[in-house]
């Protein structure tokens, strides 16, 4: 039978190319929208949004049909649209990459008796952008319509950080304490390896490459590098039918206990960097934040869960699984942050104490929802999780992404990326095939792009470490479903795991 389609590449490369072409016609255009009284101030937020979750669209497309992951799709879009919105001046794209600029520039004016112009142009001569950025925020600061677009800015960056915490909230759904307690030694061997041995090395690369940077920088980079993405990993070992093998049980089993040690790294990294200090008895404090937090909200979810829900329940019997959650959800996420966490644990600990028997409420007339908790609320995280891959990407300066420095850096730092985690399945016996277990652990992606974009917000990341760091994502995570699908095809099923 004849082929329909013999060059898809050629119908896949034209799909984008149109598809940019009109989202930087929509998102290049200056006009405020309708001049009419009924003038809504959020309209061209929505379509900023629509823009978003087409190049989402497009990219989850492109990637499926060359089998690499969604992820990665929405953040090579994001970085293709940036890179050429950029080019053409667009104003939302220069402040979503130089937001920390902003924000010092409203906070010098609020808090000192400076006037605005005096106030831009202190802040951009401390800063170490390079000439032709300032002239960009230079005209940028003195532009009639700067609110408006500092208006879907900040919502782009609000549904961005929706996204994020929903992505966490549902992978706390995803995990079980009790299957974590049942992983077996062998993963808490990779796992806990798996977080040493690319800190060490991370931290030991970047002081000799860059030996310029803070202790901050240097401590948040090495953290970078412990994560791990259990998405992708999973993805490729179901697509060949190898979930059960004892090689892909160890895997997961290490991936979700990385999940948890990484958040709690992150939580003192980051409490580290905000409070400015590196004492041990800091570390220690933050540390006890994050042990405390994780054990209240557990013991909560033991013992208070299914009550509060049955009060819920009491005034919205219908929603009580949508709603429930999503609150617990947002009050956590905000109750992290009060304590000096990322909002990101604060997700993945609300996740981690929702039980789908604390749902079960037979003493409440007129209750009937068969469906999960997880399947109710994964159709919010389909469509604002991608928006964060895509602004992740069109915060990439692509001007910068393929010089000398950000290539070498980010080659080194994927080496040691790639190394730290098959190193970390050495110590494995030999009935395990230890490439498999090694190869398993070495995609960053989601996770890897979370802890960037943290780290760029706090101000410890550059544009040229934030690229860096960004490439060693696309890197481990192109490298690793090829790799890791080809070591599948050939393995031979071997003595099964007794104890994984």
């Amino acid at each position: 039978m004849r082929n329909r389609n013999p060059h898809p590449w050629r119908w896949i490369i034209s799909t984008g190319l149109i598809i940019l072409l009109f989202c930087g016609a929509l998102f290049a255009s200056g006009d405020g929208g309708g001049s009419g009284g009924h003038h809504n101030p959020f309209a061209r937020v929505f379509e900023a949004f629509f823009i978003i979750l087409l190049l989402a669209l497009v990219g989850r497309y492109l990637a499926n049909k060359t089998k690499q992951s969604a992820v990665l799709g929405e953040l090579l879009m994001g970085i293709i649209a940036g890179g050429l919105l950029y080019m053409q001046d667009n104003p939302i794209i220069t402040i979503i990459r130089n937001f920390d600029i902003i924000e010092e520039v409203g906070r010098l004016v609020t808090q000192k008796e400076y006037s605005y112009i005096t106030a831009v142009d202190d802040i951009l001569a401390e800063s170490t952008l390079k000439p032709d950025v300032q002239t960009k925020l230079r005209e940028l600061f003195i532009r009639p319509d700067l609110e408006e677009f500092l208006i879907i800015s900040n919502s782009i960056n609000f549904i961005s950080s929706l996204g994020v915490i929903l992505l966490l909230f549902m992978v706390g759904l995803e995990i079980s304490i009790s299957d974590m307690k049942k992983s077996g030694k062998n993963s808490i061997i990779v796992a806990i390896l798996g977080i040493i041995l690319p800190f060490a090395m991370g931290y030991g690369c970047t002081l000799i490459l860059l030996p310029d940077l803070s202790h901050s920088s240097h401590v948040f980079i090495a953290a970078t590098l412990c994560a791990t993405s259990i998405g992708i990993t999973a993805r490729v070992f179901k697509d060949l039918g190898k979930i059960q093998i004892p090689e892909a049980k160890v895997v997961l089993g290490a991936a979700v206990i990385d999940d948890v040690l990484g958040l709690i790294i992150l939580a003192v990294v980051t409490g580290m960097v905000s409070s400015g200090n590196v004492q041990i008895s800091d570390i220690l404090i933050i540390l006890i934040k994050a042990v405390v937090f994780f054990g209240l909200l557990l013991w909560f979810g033991s013992a208070l869960l299914k009550r509060s829900v049955q009060l819920f329940a009491k005034f919205d019997r219908s929603h009580v699984k949508l709603i429930y959650p999503f609150a617990l959800l947002m009050i956590c996420s905000y109750l992290a942050d009060l304590i000096g966490l990322a909002t990101i644990v604060g997700a993945f600990a609300a996740g981690l104490i929702i039980r789908e028997e604390a749902f079960q409420l037979k003493g409440i007339k007129g209750f009937q929802n068969n469906e999960t908790v997880e399947h109710i609320l994964a159709p919010l995280e389909g469509v604002f999780a991608p928006v964060f891959f895509v602004v992740m990407g069109l915060q990439v300066d692509t001007s910068i992404l393929f010089t000398k420095e950000v290539l070498v850096t980010g080659g080194v730092l994927t080496l040691v990326a790639i190394l730290g985690k098959w190193l970390a399945s050495v110590t494995m016996p030999k009935r395990l095939n230890k490439h498999i277990i090694g190869i398993g652990m070495v995609p960053r992606g989601e996770v890897g792009l979370i802890f960037a974009g943290i780290g760029r917000g706090l101000g410890v990341l550059d544009n040229e470490l934030f690229a860096a760091v960004i490439l060693v994502v696309l890197l481990t995570t192109l490298v690793t479903p090829p790799a890791l699908s080809k070591m599948l095809r050939s393995y031979e099923s071997k003595e099964p795991l007794k104890d994984q």
